[in-house]
């Protein structure tokens, strides 16, 4: 009888570990995965880890966008060393995002500061989608913000002069404006 009870209490506290407690772990984990795609929510923490003096760290540049908005669209890179230059080139058209033009304009320009301000030596960096590509430097994003790429990696300094701004559209599209030169 003993054993049949304790059989019993095994078997409920499984179900309660798997679909209670993991449920929820793994209910956060992708709440948080989620957020990731968004430049207002973005994790400065997990991508900070990322900063570089150095372009050409294959590993480190992959890592440094694989938590930025446009993790989740299939890409490649490819690299121009001498000078300095990152190119992203992505699988899917601007069109197939399924995002808000306001949405892929802000994901841009985080992605695009991200990218200048933890790599050091990054002097430019190209998206490029299926259809149309949008190119940017380290002075244009230095422009913009006042002051030098590197200035922008502390915590509060990105909090506040990054991330909250691109809730703001017309903020979002001047800036985007600014970085690649376009209206779309």
């Amino acid at each position: 009888m003993a054993i049949i009870v304790l059989v019993i209490v095994g078997v409920v506290a499984l179900c309660f570990i798997e679909f209670g407690v993991k449920a929820k772990i793994r209910h956060r984990q992708q709440q948080y995965a989620t957020a990731q795609l968004n430049p207002q929510t973005n994790d400065f923490k997990n991508i900070v880890k990322f900063k570089s003096p150095y372009m050409g760290n294959n590993s480190n540049d992959e890592n440094l966008n694989a938590n930025l908005p446009f993790a989740n669209v299939p890409h490649t890179f490819l690299i121009h060393p001498t000078a300095h230059e990152l190119d992203i080139r992505y699988t899917e058209s601007v069109q197939d995002l399924g995002m808000a033009m306001s949405q892929f304009q802000a994901s841009l320009v985080y992605d695009a500061t991200a990218n200048l301000a933890l790599i050091d030596n990054l002097n430019a960096i190209t998206f490029t989608f299926s259809g149309a590509s949008y190119h940017t430097t380290r002075a244009r994003v230095e422009s913009w913000y006042g002051v030098t790429a590197g200035k922008l990696t502390n915590a509060s300094t990105w909090q506040q002069d990054v991330q909250s701004k691109l809730s703001d559209l017309k903020y979002a599209t001047n800036a985007f404006q600014t970085f690649f030169g376009q209206t779309n």
